[in-house]
């Protein structure tokens, strides 16, 4: 009888398992090595084919600054394949076949897409790419096809916010969701609004307001407050956000200085407050506000309407009959002046640019006329056009290739007679293609859509016997007015859309 030998080993369950785990192992490098994945059917336990390894805005809200996304790979790609294969596309509006179109550029294995134009607001987008192939360096053989690739990002809400005149909204900031037809109100009803210019980020708004329960009733008891939208910057819209609409806080009291005037810088940063001492009424100044910090005097001279920058440096001021560029830096010299104009109207979106009025005080030859020009900040100024009527006011489009402008037509000299009429200025050609002409233009508040693709503005009436604390520019008491929708046309043969919206207000505007 054979006995076993004593030195043979003994398989334990656990060596059986690492054993048939080796095998397994085996088998699947094997099948690796044969065809580069281990799939069955659309399911991969080992995929090695490129793949998206990041999408810039993937779940992302992005706004009209944001002009370009970059999709990053990790394996290089064929650039005319992933180019020829990208889609980009609204799931909600499948008969929109190119809602973005762009330019390509690439940088290695990082595609930049950079978009003509701004998004349009209100739209939840899809980005797919299936179908390219790898391409190594040196080589004219084109590799394996890459993973499919989804993602989705969506662009704001089209909200506006506008100050009420009727019934429970009179003197309120409302805010209007025009994607959802939802209407808020903001502030209480203690306090009327009289000014207010949004944050860049929607989420809250920066108001000037008197308090209506006040003893003190004079329209220079005006304080400046922040009150939150609640507009969510989710994927989901619907998300509640952290923080609710209407929380107002006071961010610059009166106790020292009346409040005459205010402007936000283009990131929210800055606040610059122009006030006039209670203790000497000459004393009338600009001040410097950053969060978390006491207001600091700029100790600039007195003038009129002023505007910060976008870049966060100056700020251009009427002064006399000129325009003083003073510095952001307290205790600072002027920077420039700029005698030959009268009025800033707006900075172009990347802040090179402004446009600007001269009224030709100067110029025989031009008596009579105002003049637009584009003034840059390496001082070169180009004249864009001249006009016997008035030039109230002018907006650039989020390009900064149009300006939307208020403008009137001179019908009667002697009596001094004008049709007031909105146009759309084309900054390379200077043609002037009016969009619709109004029956006045006093204190109208004109406000261009952050996508640029529609104009909202307002149409006031006045009581000159009325003695409410909303009132125009002249003094006079507002009682009444329109809001409309105005909606350029794309085809140039074809007339914009204009509409009135069914809202009593004044300086509607939209959220960034």
């Amino acid at each position: 009888m054979l006995k076993p030998d004593k030195f043979a080993p003994t398989l334990f369950p656990i060596d059986l398992a690492a054993i048939a785990s080796i095998g397994v192992c085996s088998i699947l490098i094997l099948l690796l090595l044969i065809s580069g994945n281990v799939c069955q059917g659309d399911r991969c336990w080992i995929d090695t084919r490129p793949k998206v390894a990041e999408f810039s805005w993937e779940n992302e809200v992005i706004r009209a600054a944001d002009n370009a996304f970059v999709v990053e790979f990790n394996r290089p790609m064929d650039h005319q394949g992933v180019e020829d294969n990208l889609k980009l596309t609204i799931p909600d509006k499948p008969e929109i076949t190119d809602p973005l179109p762009g330019r390509f550029s690439w940088a290695g294995r990082r595609l930049a897409y950079t978009l003509n134009f701004p998004a349009p607001y209100g739209d939840r987008y899809q980005i797919t790419l299936d179908n390219a192939q790898e391409k190594f360096r040196g080589s004219d053989e084109l590799g394996q096809e890459m993973q499919p690739f989804e993602a989705v990002f969506r662009t704001p809400d089209r909200i506006f916010a506008y100050i009420g005149l009727e019934r429970e909204e009179a003197g309120r900031l409302v805010l209007y969701n025009l994607t959802r037809q939802r209407k808020t109100l903001l502030t209480p009803p203690n306090l009327v609004v009289t000014e207010f210019h949004p944050y860049p980020d929607g989420q809250s708004i920066l108001f000037m307001a008197l308090d209506g329960s006040s003893t003190r009733s004079s329209v220079l008891e005006q304080q400046l407050y922040r009150v939150t939208t609640g507009v969510a910057l989710a994927m989901d819209p619907e998300e509640r956000p952290a923080t609710g609409a209407g929380q107002v806080s006071l961010v610059l009291d009166n106790q020292t200085h009346q409040l005459l005037k205010f402007d936000l810088s283009a990131d929210g940063g800055i606040i610059v407050a122009q006030r006039i001492s209670r203790e000497n009424p000459a004393d009338v100044g600009l001040w410097l506000l950053r969060e978390g910090r006491d207001p600091v005097a700029l100790e600039n001279q007195p003038g009129g309407t002023f505007q910060i920058a976008p870049d966060n440096a100056l700020i251009a001021m009427a002064q006399g009959e000129g325009i003083a560029l003073l510095s952001l830096k307290p205790g600072e010299e002027p920077l420039d002046f700029l005698a030959q104009f009268g009025m800033v109207l707006d900075f172009s979106p990347n802040g090179t640019t402004a446009a600007m009025v001269d009224f030709n005080r100067n110029d025989p030859n031009l008596l009579y006329t105002r003049s637009l020009y584009l003034v840059t900040n390496q001082r070169t100024q180009e004249k864009v056009f001249d006009t016997q009527g008035s030039i109230v006011n002018c907006q650039f489009d989020p390009k900064g290739e149009n300006l939307y402008c208020l403008l009137t037509t001179l019908l009667e000299r002697q009596e001094y007679t004008e049709q007031p009429y909105i146009a759309q200025v084309n900054l390379d050609t200077k043609e002037i293609k009016p969009l619709t002409t109004l029956p006045n233009y006093q204190d109208i508040h004109l406000s261009v859509a952050p996508d640029g693709l529609a104009l909202l503005f307002d149409q006031i009436v006045t009581d000159p016997e009325g003695d409410g604390w909303l009132q125009t520019d002249a003094g006079e008491s507002i009682s009444d007015s329109q809001i409309w929708l105005l909606i350029p046309a794309v085809d140039p043969e074809k007339p914009p859309v204009l509409e009135t919206l069914p809202f009593i207000g004044i300086q509607p505007q939209w959220l960034p």
